[in-house]
């Protein structure tokens, strides 16, 4: 039994001990960190699987401990020994095992998990360079303003100081790989893995840095651009309020132009400064995007446009102030040289204008030849080119005219002048241009009319030589023959008019062109072919026709023909020849004394086919001048008999158009008038003075115009047959009735405005309590008033020296006294409410009175001038009764509206005057 434990036990020791030693050889095999990383986890994945394998040896550990339990239980002190030694032995080994285990397994998996760690932050880190880099590879992104650039640079300083941060996560890395490769030896991780790693690392803080340097280095250039513009705009709003400033400064003329000359040298020397920005934007465009670098042109134009106008505006200035230096002289030398050119061109237009009125009297489109209508032409076309030459001149005259506006002297005459020259010219090149036009179509007409005649006479012919085939009536072959001389004649004209044509070739390629040309000149060759042929058949006929006329010897039959024709004409005359009773029937009968004027005109063939048969005889010679003395009598009358049909006619029209237009002013005016009544019944005119005003304005033309009317309608009664005599009676007599009624109503309208002008003139000889300054006043401005009315009132356009001296005192006048006006008004304000009425009365009376002496002092030349074309006039009572209406309109509107109203006198001289300033 003891044989038996003890070999047990020997077996479990050696099985223990054999699996220790394995696996201490397998430890030792696998206890290396140098190499790969693939081979370290390799080793890693083995020592793994030895320390999961320790389960196993603590069984077979517990196996020989249990084995040897029997043994230390025996009695043999030796063997227990043995056992206690092999066991200690063996549980030694186990330790060692165990712990060699575990130091092995932990330093292969500390590496290993270490160079993942490792290689995590390296792959991150590598991302983070190929970031950086790609965003580096990017060219610099090109922005709008200094804000935008400035935004870019923080964002590139960000950028700049994250990669700095990152230097402590490259050194660290580069620290733990120092570390692996001491304990791996491993490529990847060796010196030169690091010093690349460096490298990219320094690389891309060195493009980074560069990058931030170049992005602070547009941005400060922008700024400084930007800087250097407010500063320049600054300057210019400096400059700009010094002009202002020294121009409102009062001092001599000679100070203002020496600081305007220091100041314009000052702005002059700063073009340097605007170059040098002009330049900054050039280098500004290549670093800006295209909407930033059109903003800062913009910005540059601008000052360059607004440093132009600071240099305008003086050279203006100094121009302005050398003129005034010297106005008097230069006005008085500009404006004689003004009045020379515009004499001088004002000469050349009449003239041409003149020549124009010669050329187109002379050459009436109706009766001129064709050489007149190319000479026509070319005079008009020279005309027009004179007048378009003459366009600098008038735009020169103009030129002249505003320099001389500068001047503190009135040129409203030179201007009137240049005025009226601009509008001659004007019509002048209208007129030109019209009648070149028209003379250019009256020309081409021309030219192509010898064809169309042609065309005409052709078919004319073919109409005769078909009517003359079978001819044997006498005053058929008579009109024949006469209308075969007649085209004839035509036909002569036309080989002449052709032949003229065709030598023209020049003039029909310059009026048509050269296509049309050719077309007229083939129309021309076949027109010339055609005629000789026609002209030969019609004198053929017309031999034939001669022949039968020569063949008939009966006179007394055709001469009792042609008698009987003229004695049914002249009966026919005599039976229309009546008054007819409207337009209408007037319009009928022309048209038929058109119809007896034509036969006439037919009937002349057939006296001259006659003659040809008169001969010898005596007898046959007096009947037949006897024919022709009556048939040249009753053409007369026809003809007289035509001309009084068409004034008649325009006579009748005139008068009813007028008729027409006075029933629809009657109508009109009726209503104006009767909406002055109120819907009481009562009158009134409140809110509506101008328009009375014209109402009442319009009855002394109107009254003028139906005397006229009736004069006309008595011219047309004369000539108007009885029926129709009722009708324009009934409608004058309406007219008459129409006019009654009106009036009837303007009658009243006007005694109630007498009534209204009483009551106003009633209440302001109520109103005189005025203090002692407003009379005061009041007795100045009458004196002032008086003067100046004399001076109206002076016969003539021009004022004499003694007139003109007044007149600028009484102007001088008006400035004390506008300071004595503004006195009494604080005068007034001053005074309790409850003493106020009267007074403010009296003072707005004043203030009208007042205001009108400025009006008239201010446009006393216009006045004079109208006044001087007025005062000829012999005034009608009647529309002196108007004026006096108007004046009360004015008064009873103004009293029942609270306004100033005006006292008069003199009502006559007072409403004459004011009608003046107002018109």
């Amino acid at each position: 039994m003891t044989q038996q434990e003890l070999q047990e036990f020997s077996e479990n020791l050696d099985t223990a001990l054999s699996w220790m030693q394995a696996i201490q050889e397998r430890l030792k095999a696998n206890d290396n960190t140098q190499g790969p990383r693939d081979a370290l986890e390799a080793r890693l994945r083995e020592t793994e699987k030895i320390h999961q394998s320790e389960h196993e040896g603590r069984v077979k550990m517990d196996m020989a401990l249990v084995a040897a339990e029997n043994l230390l239980q025996s009695a043999d002190e030796e063997l227990r020994n043995q056992t206690h030694a092999k066991l200690k032995d063996l549980k030694s080994q186990w330790e060692e095992t165990c712990t060699y285990i575990i130091h092995c397994h932990s330093r292969i998996e500390w590496v290993w998990l270490h160079w993942s760690e490792y290689l995590k932050a390296y792959e991150e880190f590598e991302l983070w360079l190929m970031k950086q880099q790609r965003s580096l590879d990017t060219g610099v992104e090109l922005q709008l303003g200094v804000k935008e650039k400035l935004w870019q640079v923080d964002q590139q300083r960000v950028m700049v100081s994250d990669v700095h941060g990152q230097a402590t996560l490259l050194e660290r890395l580069l620290d733990e790989a120092a570390a692996l490769h001491n304990r791996t030896q491993d490529p990847s991780v060796d010196s030169q893995a690091q010093e690349r790693l460096r490298e990219a690392y320094n690389n891309v803080r060195d493009r980074a840095e560069e990058r931030l340097t170049l992005l602070q280095k547009i941005a400060e250039e922008h700024q400084m651009y930007q800087g250097c513009v407010q500063k320049f705009q600054s300057w210019l709003l400096t400059k700009t309020k010094e002009l202002t400033d020294l121009m409102e400064k009062e001092d001599t003329g000679e100070n203002k132009l020496k600081a305007l000359q220091a100041l314009d040298d000052s702005v002059a020397s700063e073009e340097k400064t605007l170059q040098h920005i002009e330049g900054v934007v050039e280098a500004l465009r290549g670093n800006t995007s295209p909407a930033g670098a059109e903003v800062v042109v913009e910005e540059a134009e601008e000052l360059r446009l607004g440093w132009h106008r600071l240099r305008q505006g003086l050279c203006e200035a100094e121009d302005g102030l050398r003129v005034s230096l010297n106005s008097h002289s230069q006005y008085v030398t500009r404006c004689q040289q003004l009045e020379e050119d515009i004499g001088r061109l004002r000469v050349l237009l009449q003239g041409l204008d003149q020549e124009l009125e010669t050329s187109h009297t002379a050459g009436d489109p109706t009766g001129c030849t064709e050489e007149q209508m190319v000479g026509q032409w070319r005079k008009y076309r020279d005309v027009r080119n004179t007048l378009a030459g003459e366009e600098s001149q008038v735009d020169f005259l103009k030129t002249q005219l505003k320099e001389l506006f500068r001047f503190s002297e009135d040129s409203r005459h030179l201007s009137d002048d240049v005025l009226a020259l601009v509008k001659e010219h004007q019509s002048v090149k209208c007129r030109v241009t019209r009648l070149c036009s028209e003379s250019e179509s009256g020309l081409r007409n021309i030219l192509q009319d010898p064809l169309l005649v042609y065309a005409q006479w052709s078919h004319m012919v073919s109409q005769v030589l078909e009517a003359s085939a079978k001819v044997t009536d006498f005053s058929h072959i008579a009109m024949l023959v006469q209308n075969i001389e007649h085209l004839l004649k035509d036909s002569i004209q036309m080989q002449e008019r052709f032949r003229l044509l065709q030598v023209k070739r020049e003039l029909l390629d310059s009026v048509f062109g050269p296509e049309r040309s050719d077309g007229l000149q083939g129309e021309l060759t076949a027109a010339i072919r055609n005629r000789e042929l026609l002209h030969t058949q019609l004198l053929q006929r017309k031999s034939r026709l001669q022949g039968l006329i020569s063949r008939t010897k009966d006179f007394g039959d055709a001469y009792k023909l042609i008698r009987s024709k003229l004695t049914d004409l002249k009966d026919r005359l005599v039976a229309i020849d009546s008054l007819q009773p409207d337009i209408l029937a007037k319009k009928s009968q022309v048209d038929q004394f058109r119809v007896i004027q034509k036969d006439l005109e037919d009937c002349e063939a057939h006296i001259t086919a006659l003659e040809s048969l008169v001969f010898s005889s005596q007898s046959n010679k007096t009947q037949f001048e006897r024919l022709k003395a009556e048939w040249n009598h009753l053409h007369k009358a026809v003809k007289v008999k035509v001309h009084e049909s068409e004034e008649s006619i325009e006579e009748h029209e005139s008068f009813h158009d007028s008729l027409l237009n006075m029933e629809k002013w009657l109508m009109i005016m009726k209503q104006k008038l009767e909406s002055f009544h109120s819907p009481s019944g009562e009158w009134s005119i409140e809110g509506r003075q101008h328009e009375a005003e014209r109402a009442l304005g319009e009855f002394p033309e109107k009254e003028l115009q139906l005397e006229q009317m009736e004069a006309q309608g008595q011219g047309v009664l004369k000539k108007t047959a009885e029926e129709g005599r009722v009708h324009i009676s009934r409608d004058m007599k309406r007219l008459q009735e129409s006019w009654l009624a009106l009036s009837n109503i303007n009658v009243t309208l006007l005694r109630y405005l007498e009534n209204v002008f009483v009551i106003v003139v009633g209440i302001l000889q109520e109103n005189t309590g005025y203090t002692s300054r407003i009379r005061e006043f009041e007795a100045w401005l009458c004196k002032e008033n008086e003067i100046l009315s004399g001076i109206l009132r002076t016969k003539g356009v021009r004022l004499d020296a003694k007139q003109q001296d007044t007149l600028k005192a009484l102007k001088a006048e008006v400035g004390w006294g506008q300071e004595q006006f503004q006195l009494l008004l604080q005068e007034s304000q001053s005074i309790e409410d409850g003493s106020r009425p009267a007074e403010d009365m009296g003072l707005e009376e004043l203030r009208y009175h007042w205001m009108l002496y400025k009006s008239k002092l201010k446009n006393v030349g216009e006045i004079r001038a109208r006044t001087s074309a007025k005062v000829r006039r012999t005034i009608n009572p009647r529309v002196l009764h108007y004026l006096l209406c108007e004046y009360t309109i004015m008064c009873y509107v103004n009293l029942t509206a609270n306004a100033p109203v005006i006292p008069v006198t003199n009502p006559v001289s007072f409403t004459l005057d004011s009608v003046l300033i107002v018109q």
